[in-house]
């Protein structure tokens, strides 16, 4: 008995030895904790990149892939600290609050030496870095001391540039989408008349204080967002001459400041005068949206839309119309169009970014992901999914063979036909036809790559100046944010009667209550009931 015992001790100790030999020798998977947009990456090459880093490195990885909806969202989970995530694609005003708070790590993207200092000398040899292939306008745009090349670490003291932390990923504009034939049937739909009109179109003004047209009115749809509204209401009112001779707190004035300065303008003067602005133009409106104003526009239930830049490429693409028969007899248009305004725009971007809140061993993941995004391929895939504009500059997709036929075929173009080829780069990447002429008619630029075309350059001297310096960024509005909140709370419910829907409301309770007694009554009408049998 006691020999059996010893012989099955053995061959259970061997079997744990065979097991943990086994378990040794399987070699657990590099992970990655990723927290994004929704429907803000070709996911589908989710899969490629697994087989890419394997090739890299020799190791299999697992993603962990996370969404949010709104950098607030986003950035109340990482102020809370419970939120283990690796990188993260805020846009530039949630990565300037959250540098300023020492809740990133720098990455120092482009710094080769820096950045892939860490990883071993087997994957230096096969890496190829790809900051090269962002667009230098957007690094320009970003390190500018005026936007956020000064930013002070309010633990530290530090200074330090947002460049040093993120890594460009996509970015557009904000614009007027509306609809051309409409505007055509208006008579409105002319060079002069709009770009007269300009951002007040959102305000049913002509750009001298009349009515641009009294079928606009109603139809009109503003970004339910303080940050759009604000930026158009100031681009407006430095328009209409608003505010003239008006200074700032330090004395300034408005109409000397850029269209950066101005938009990050938060004083009380201008806030007042915002306000009272945005309840005036209620009357004109048709409703404030977020996600739905590409879906009312292709539907007609509005004209006008203040739209981001790859919200409207999305609308005026499904806008085709082949019923439209054009002037030289040709049939198809597009019923919606898109361009910014003259002077003054908002342009934005969003990036990706390593909170502290990360995990050290998968630091080479991160990098190796952020960087593999940025080859030219990837970046046109994802461009064709998101719809907005990659921040893989346009000569770095044209340099690339595999990016170029992916954008040409998903446009029917034939990537062999040189022809095909020559018409698909003046279409997509400089926005003008044969002849050179911008196929923006009433904007007559490049709103897909406002940092490229020729038509962009700056002219002082036209009046329809759309150089990359008249488009400003947004700043975190800081201390401020709460009194602009406020000033939006006020300008979004003013005109709001309480009273119909106090009356609505207590209706509803009365009724409640009376269904409640109703149920307890026949309740107790069924206890009391005596049954009698047949």
């Amino acid at each position: 008995m006691k020999r059996s015992v010893c012989i099955l001790t053995c061959i259970l100790l061997l079997l744990c030895v065979v097991l943990s030999v086994v378990a040794c020798d399987r070699e657990e998977p590099d992970r990655l904790v990723i927290y994004n947009w929704a429907d803000y990456i070709f996911s589908e090459k989710l899969d490629e990149f697994k087989q890419y880093y394997k090739d890299l490195t020799g190791n299999s990885i697992e993603i962990t892939y996370v969404t949010f909806d709104t950098n607030e969202t986003m950035l109340t989970r990482l102020t809370q600290g419970d939120s283990r995530v690796d990188v993260v694609c805020p846009s530039e005003y949630a990565i300037q609050r959250l540098i300023e708070s020492n809740m990133l790590v720098p990455l120092h993207y482009f710094d080769e030496e820096l950045y892939v200092e860490s990883f071993s000398e087997g994957v230096k040899a096969l890496y190829e870095h790809n900051s090269d292939n962002i667009e230098q306008g957007i690094i320009d745009k970003v390190g500018d001391p005026e936007t956020f090349g000064n930013l002070t670490i309010a633990e530290t003291g530090e200074t330090v540039s947002m460049v040093d932390y993120f890594v460009p990923y996509m970015y557009g504009t904000l614009g007027i989408l509306y609809n051309k034939y409409d505007f055509i049937d208006m008579g409105i739909y002319d060079t002069e008349i709009m770009n007269k009109a300009n951002w007040g179109i959102f305000f049913n003004d002509d750009g001298e204080g009349n009515i641009l047209h009294e079928d606009l009115t109603g139809y009109i749809l503003m970004k339910d967002s303080i940050r759009d509204s604000y930026a158009a209401t100031i681009f407006y009112l430095k328009q209409r001459g608003m505010l003239d001779g008006l200074r700032n707190e330090d004395g300034v004035l408005y109409t000397d400041l850029s269209a950066s300065q101005l938009i990050n303008a938060v004083d009380d003067q201008l806030l007042k005068i915002v306000r009272e602005t945005l309840v005036e133009q209620k009357k004109e409106l048709f409703g404030y949206e977020v996600d739905f104003g590409k879906d009312d526009m292709l539907q007609g239930n509005a004209l006008v839309d203040l739209a981001w830049s790859g919200d409207a490429l999305f609308a005026v693409e499904e806008s085709w119309d082949s019923t439209i028969v054009n002037e030289d007899g040709t049939k198809g248009d597009y019923r919606l169009a898109y361009y910014v305004p003259h002077g003054a725009g908002n342009v934005w971007f969003d990036g990706w970014v390593v909170p502290k809140t990360y995990n050290p061993d998968h630091m080479d993941a991160i990098k190796i992901f952020i960087n593999w995004l940025n080859k030219p391929e990837i970046a046109a895939q994802n461009l064709l999914e998101i719809g907005y504009t990659s921040a893989v500059s346009p000569k770095a997709l044209q340099d690339s063979d595999e990016a170029m036929q992916i954008l040409m075929e998903a446009y029917d173009y034939d990537f062999d036909d040189e022809d095909d080829y020559d018409a698909f780069v003046r279409e997509f990447f400089e926005f003008v036809d044969e002849d050179g002429e911008s196929l923006d008619e009433i904007g007559q630029c490049n709103w897909r790559y406002p940092f490229m075309t020729a038509l962009n350059e700056p002219n002082p001297d036209s009046p329809y100046d759309r150089s990359i310096g008249t488009l400003g960024v947004m700043r975190d509005f800081g201390e401020n944010n709460k009194k602009v909140v406020t000033a939006w709370n006020y300008a979004r419910s003013a005109g709001v009667n309480a009273l119909p829907l106090l009356g609505w409301t207590a209706l509803a309770v009365v009724i409640s209550v009376g269904v409640l007694f109703a149920v307890i009554g026949v309740r107790r009408w069924k206890s009391h009931t005596v049954k009698i049998k047949s």
